[in-house]
């Protein structure tokens, strides 16, 4: 799998459960509440479309910046032109690319905790324990792959799950 890939499917499932933790966590944790697959569903399809297009244009403006950079670089007397050649229309179709990898990972980050909360209603709370758990696993494949301190990762990422579930379960959102 190529680099902007990867970047695209962990970036799709540390957002999506991410955004579980910040919408769902209140409603799993209020006892006697009961999650449905249908409100599952349209957690995960709003998470995944607002992931994917953010994907999309930060990674575009974020190419796009990178042959402003090259084109000043090799003194072209017109900037710009460089994102009108095959080389632009080549950025598009890797950004889209790597868009549908991010959307997919999102909608399944976030039905992974929650689809635990539909099959035991009764232990919903469970959905954040999974969360947080994959966030674990997710922290040290990043480390792995930039080659950084395994526990410095986990640490990042499971704080961020612990802090966005907070302030999710404090708004209690869904």
């Amino acid at each position: 799998m190529s680099g902007n890939r990867l970047f695209a499917l962990l970036l799709g499932l540390i957002d999506g459960i991410l955004t579980v933790l910040a919408l769902a966590t209140g409603h799993v944790m209020r006892p006697g509440a009961i999650l449905s697959i249908g409100l599952s569903v349209r957690v995960a399809l709003g998470s995944s479309l607002s992931g994917a297009l953010v994907y999309f244009f930060s990674e575009y403006a974020r190419q796009r910046q990178r042959l402003i950079h090259a084109e000043k670089e090799l003194n072209l007397a017109r900037h710009g032109k460089l994102a009108t050649t095959e080389l632009g229309k080549q950025i598009i179709r890797e950004t889209a690319a790597g868009m549908v990898v991010s959307c997919f990972f999102n909608f399944f980050g976030v039905m992974i905790p929650l689809c635990f909360a539909v099959l035991f209603p009764k232990i919903q709370w469970l959905a954040v324990a999974i969360a947080l758990s994959v966030l674990v696993i997710l922290g040290g494949l990043l480390a792995r792959l930039v080659l950084g301190r395994p526990v410095l990762w986990i640490a990042a990422l499971v704080s961020a799950g612990m802090v966005v579930s907070v302030i999710g379960y404090a708004l209690d959102i869904v």
